[in-house]
């Protein structure tokens, strides 16, 4: 009696470590080829006292971080396109890291045909992010450029809509660039509604104490892998406290996207990638 129940026991054992097993190796299965290319459009709208009457419903989409050349290619960037194109926005805005290394200067090329077939009648705005500058940055800066993009560094441009307008900054890279927070704000006057684009998150520490609306940030992939209940299992420096989504101090507000691609390990578990759609209220 005692051997059949020691068989039984080891039976049962080895049934345990065989569904462990199945489950870990189904879960590899998802998060390396099923969830870094499940794109979600989140869909967000953002109440906001100072914006201008002629913006209201304005209708912005955000993306970032494709780190290019590591596992995201020229054929998702064009996926990514067929989607924005059907959301019909108002305003595209890109927060940094177009690539991951030296080694995604081709990718990149082969991507501007797609991103330049992203149209949207404001305009489409870029800022630089830490990845980018492990590339030649002038090189990037110019890739940006030919894809239809206006790179703000530092600087701010003024949209207008019938008799009012707005600002939008874009901030160098905290990491990585010469970030200039007053620089960037130069000649907005502090009653103006303002949108900065600033790659980190967690700089909005900082720019909540400028007259500054709603900042969209990328940088942290949300984590790239969450758990149910916890969270992110790793975030990355200026991307830890303001991680995922929307965040609020006061009348400022943040956005932070979890970005299009992958860094380090090529792995998305329940943090898809994300094509952001705001609409300003």
């Amino acid at each position: 009696m005692e051997e059949k129940k020691v068989k039984k026991s080891l039976m049962a054992g080895a049934v345990g470590i065989g569904t462990i097993a199945a489950a870990a190796g189904t879960a590899a299965i998802y998060s390396s080829f099923i969830e870094p290319y499940w794109f979600d459009i989140k869909k967000v709208k953002i109440k906001l006292p100072r914006l201008p009457e002629a913006f209201k419903g304005l209708h912005i989409v955000q993306i970032s971080d494709f780190h290019l050349g590591f596992h995201f290619r020229a054929r998702h960037i064009n996926k990514m396109a067929e989607k924005i194109h059907e959301l019909q926005p108002d305003l595209v805005v890109f927060t940094g890291d177009l690539v991951n290394s030296k080694r995604s200067r081709r990718a990149a090329v082969k991507s501007i045909p797609g991103l330049k077939s992203i149209v949207a009648p404001l305009g489409k705005f870029a800022v630089l992010g830490n990845h980018d500058y492990l590339e030649d940055i002038d090189t990037i800066s110019e890739l940006l450029r030919k894809s239809g993009f206006e790179l703000l560094i530092n600087e701010n441009r003024e949209l207008t809509k019938g008799n009012d307008s707005f600002h939008i900054a874009g901030l160098d890279d905290y990491l990585q660039g010469e970030a200039d927070i007053e620089k960037s704000l130069e000649g907005i006057p502090e009653d103006q509604f303002t949108l900065l684009l600033a790659h980190e998150p967690d700089y909005f520490k900082v720019s909540s104490k400028f007259p500054i609306d709603l900042q969209l940030s990328g940088h942290s992939h949300g984590g790239q892998v969450r758990m149910p209940l916890y969270g992110p299992i790793i975030t990355s420096r200026m991307g830890r406290k303001y991680h995922t989504g929307h965040y609020q101090s006061e009348e400022k507000h943040l956005y932070t996207n979890r970005g299009m691609g992958t860094t380090h390990l090529p792995f998305r578990f329940f943090c898809r990638p994300e094509i952001t759609s705001i609409t300003l209220k």
